[in-house]
């Protein structure tokens, strides 16, 4: 997802440039600092220091720096000042998460779709870093990713509730999971024409989100009682970059 909002960034700009290296140098560490940063914060409550504490928070602060470093130079000598409110949105973002970590509840439905929105900002912070000032499309761009890996939350835990709903013998469990599935493909297939009817995107984006669409219909008419998660994964990673190709010659 990480990887694929930025090529999709720099892909629409059609650039590469030292400044979007930087930026995915900067990205990249941020998101290995999110495992010690969970850990820490699901073990804040224990006020004894574990070993594993202490290498999380090292290992945190190893890869918040690196980050810092590989940021610093665009604000520093590139003076790219247009991406303080993505920082600042990032900033958001990070405290959200931290909050529903302590909770439990990052990996229910909503915080899975807030984290979603939240790493598919590095597509339109790589286009504005590759274009060098932050533009509409930029804003089109961030909706459009959002959709997309929004659709991919929904299926796949879809299929991971099926099995198991299947296991237990649970088909209302089963049913509802597929229905909201469904639901929210059904409102792409909708959404979508009317952005392209609107000319706010063009109509070869819907070519974008065709292979999603199937994806979804046929999954949910799967009666499998075992899950491939490997096979799924690399399904996945197939889609995106059909889904990022496409849209990249569509904009």
């Amino acid at each position: 997802m990480l990887y694929g909002a930025f090529l999709a960034g720099i892909g629409v700009a059609g650039r590469v440039t030292l400044p979007a290296a930087l930026l995915l140098g900067a990205v990249t560490f941020l998101a290995f600092a999110n495992g010690p940063l969970t850990l820490i914060l699901r073990s804040a409550g224990n006020r004894a220091p574990s070993t594993e504490r202490q290498r999380a928070i090292f290992w945190f602060a190893a890869y918040a720096a690196g980050g810092l470093a590989c940021a610093a130079p665009l604000l520093a000598f590139y003076r790219m000042a247009f991406l303080v409110p993505f920082a600042m949105a990032a900033a958001c973002f990070l405290v959200l998460r931290a909050f529903l970590v302590r909770e439990g509840d990052d990996r229910s439905l909503s915080g899975a779709l807030i984290g979603t929105a939240g790493l598919t900002l590095v597509g339109p912070a790589a286009h504005a870093v590759a274009m060098n000032g932050a533009q509409p499309t930029g804003a089109l761009l961030w909706l459009l990713l959002w959709l997309y890996f929004a659709g991919g939350v929904f299926y796949v835990r879809t299929r991971i509730r099926l099995v198991v709903a299947r296991r237990k013998g649970a088909t209302s469990v089963a049913r509802r999971a597929r229905w909201s599935c469904l639901a929210y493909h059904a409102l792409l297939l909708v959404l979508i024409p009317a952005l392209a009817a609107a000319a706010v995107v063009p109509w070869a984006v819907l070519l974008a989100f065709a292979p999603a669409l199937g994806r979804a219909a046929a999954g949910v008419r799967r009666q499998d009682t075992m899950l491939n998660v490997r096979r799924l994964g690399w399904s996945e990673v197939g889609l995106t970059a059909a889904f990022v190709l496409i849209l990249v010659v569509s904009l």
